[in-house]
């Protein structure tokens, strides 16, 4: 039998606020490759409503846009990351990279 580690990783603030996990992560990406909120919070398998939610709680939190957004007409709506979603993302994912490599050497 294989014993192998796994681990899960969300990011805090200095003051143990949650900031960014799996779940945003994924949402965020799923944000940047779809270019938009309706067809990301499906593939997050979430509600829309909750994933705005998510998002406004973040923006709030970081006094900043997160995911920028156009309203629909004839040819839709879209939502992309700003830098600041952009950069969040990537340091998520440059960390999970980081541990990952850590453990597969176990």
């Amino acid at each position: 039998m294989e014993i192998r580690p796994k681990f899960k990783l969300w990011l805090e603030n200095e003051d143990g606020t949650f900031v960014i996990g799996e779940g945003m992560c994924k949402l965020l990406e799923n944000i940047e490759n779809t270019g938009s909120l309706s067809e990301a919070a499906k593939k997050s398998e979430i509600s829309y409503a909750h994933a705005w939610k998510k998002i406004r709680k973040m923006e709030a939190h970081f006094g900043a846009t997160i995911v920028e957004k156009t309203r629909g007409g004839t040819g839709g709506g879209s939502s992309l990351l700003s830098q600041k979603g952009k950069d969040l993302l990537e340091k998520y994912k440059k960390i999970e990279k980081k541990i990952e490599n850590t453990i597969s050497s176990f």
